[in-house]
């Protein structure tokens, strides 16, 4: 193979840490351990090189550009350190420093959505957009922005989170300790948290049905299944991300003037029962000069389950 057109590239979360051998976006090789975060920075280390090990096992190391990282949490991209991940119980950790004098590679570390965002940036649905906001849409709300081409960090590296723009200073809590965020509204916990609170106050639904009652056990699958049944309280729950979304849309277009959005996340698997509030939200809240004379271009991610390796691939291109 030609010198240094491989990167190793690492999803590191909170109980598992992926690692993909890769040429630019195609992923040559993976594996996957866990992360063992509850033994400590050195375990963590261990499991890190244990992954690298097992996927270049069979390549020779100067093909090897380096080690690119997508990590939960606030990142000093500059030197690599991890300054916070409530996921990994870690602070201040030189997460790059660590790994580099183990493995002997060169060693990035991105925020992981930021490195999804990198992702889609030189190889998916951004590529060719100078300005473009990635948001992605599971338990929480993540998200990134690429301004004049650049990602965009911040002066405390952690711009970029609107899933906590506080939409209602008094409205329900989100998992931050703060209220009415975009997070408490327009994730999949926003959403089930609101079934579970109008199913406590009596609301009549199948979903009360379908958890025997146990409103403990009401999760995204159970009310995606009943929305496909039509109940109310399911298709209300869903159009709500929609509606708040796109009032938040609609500020930070107003405010950056962005050629695209970008979703990704299981929520977008419900994207046919939001996707239309969303859109007359847009509309209507946007200030009309900061809407592209072509129109706000609403993509969908290229990436998915492997867009934060992909990223760690992109750190080196």
């Amino acid at each position: 193979m030609t010198s240094k057109k491989l990167t190793l590239d690492v999803d590191l979360g909170g109980t598992k840490v992926a690692v993909g051998l890769c040429k630019g976006e195609e992923i040559i090789k993976k594996a996957i351990f866990p992360t063992q975060a509850d033994l400590g920075f050195d375990a963590v280390i261990t499991s890190i090189d244990s992954a690298i090990k097992n996927v270049t096992k069979d390549f020779d190391k100067s093909d090897i550009k380096g080690v690119g990282i997508g990590c939960a949490g606030q990142i000093n991209s500059e030197n690599g350190d991890v300054i916070n991940s409530p996921n990994l119980q870690w602070k201040n950790i030189p997460l790059a420093k660590s790994l580099r004098e183990k493995t002997g590679y060169s060693v990035k570390v991105l925020n992981d959505v930021r490195a999804a965002t990198l992702a889609e940036l030189k190889y998916g649905s951004g590529k060719g957009l100078e300005n473009f906001c990635n948001i992605f849409l599971g338990t929480g709300v993540g998200s990134a922005f690429v301004i004049h081409g650049k990602l965009l960090h911040g002066a405390t590296n952690s711009a970029g989170e609107i899933g906590h723009i506080c939409l209602d200073p008094e409205g329900p809590l989100c998992g931050c300790g703060k209220k009415g965020c975009l997070e408490a509204y327009s994730s999949g916990t926003g959403m089930e948290n609101y079934v579970k609170d109008q199913l406590a106050k009596g609301r009549k639904s199948i979903i009360s049905d379908m958890v025997e009652g146990k409103i403990d056990e009401v999760k995204g699958p159970i009310i995606g299944k009943a929305a496909e049944q039509g109940d109310k309280l399911a298709l209300e729950s869903i159009e709500r991300i929609g509606a708040y979304l796109g009032i938040a849309i609609a500020n930070i277009q107003t405010l950056l003037s962005l050629d695209a959005i970008i979703f990704g996340g299981g929520i977008m698997a419900l994207k046919k029962y939001f996707w239309n509030n969303l859109t007359k939200q847009i509309d209507k809240c946007i200030l009309p000069v900061a809407k592209p004379a072509d129109g706000l271009k609403l993509l969908e991610a290229k990436y998915l389950n492997d867009a934060v390796i992909i990223g760690g691939a992109a750190i080196f291109a």
